[in-house]
């Protein structure tokens, strides 16, 4: 089953197949961790940051601060997990692989054996969004609903976020030049809400068979 959840201005597609598919990607790993897709470092964009704010959740971006795996850029923030340099320095991957094979020795911070182990309110839009081949593949013509609404809501969040940044630079702020001051003006800066749409829940093929 896939479903649609929307809240605080935040998307959430859910999978009944999460953790348990054979995705190559999201199946493969090298650092004995049924992982799944959680190979991503959670990297929270200035409208990442608005949403959380928008919830009354400041506390959280400001721990996020504090932690030394947080990278911090002028507009954004990045949480690093666990990488296994050794492992993939002596990797031995004999599939023809196109893209790059340093997520098989990845591993999100954020994750734990029974799942993300913070609300979905409180990750980055894309770990939200993400769905993996075997899913897409699964859903059939039923995805194109959620394929329109995971384009509108990328659009909606680069296009905002853009604004958002030109804004900061005319104002002369940034999250290194002054966090504080920066949270404050996300904080008030007005953005119009995302309108969601209306999407039946999905049974997948091989649910149905």
């Amino acid at each position: 089953m896939l479903t649609y959840h929307f809240e605080d201005n935040i998307p959430l597609f859910r999978c009944s197949l999460c953790g348990k598919c054979e995705g190559f990607i999201e199946s493969k790993s090298f650092i004995n961790k049924n992982r799944g897709c959680c190979w991503y470092y959670p990297k929270y964009t200035l409208m990442d940051i608005k949403n959380i704010l928008s919830m009354g959740r400041e506390d959280f971006i400001k721990g996020l601060k504090t932690l030394e795996n947080v990278y911090i850029s002028s507009f954004y923030l990045e949480v690093r997990g666990y990488f296994d340099e050794y492992g993939f320095n002596n990797m031995n991957i004999d599939e023809d692989i196109d893209f790059d094979k340093k997520l098989f020795f990845r591993l999100c911070p954020f994750w734990q054996e029974n799942g993300c182990k913070i609300d979905y309110r409180l990750r980055p839009h894309p770990c939200n969004l993400y769905l993996c081949r075997e899913v897409i593949e699964l859903c059939k013509q039923g995805y194109s609903e959620f394929s329109k609404e995971r384009k509108d809501y990328f659009s909606y969040i680069n296009y905002f976020n853009e604004l958002l940044k030109r804004e900061l630079i005319e104002n002369n702020l940034d999250l290194l030049k002054d966090f504080e001051a920066t949270l404050e003006f996300i904080k008030k800066y007005e953005v119009p809400k995302f309108e969601p749409r209306q999407i039946k829940d999905l049974i997948l093929t091989n649910e149905a068979s």
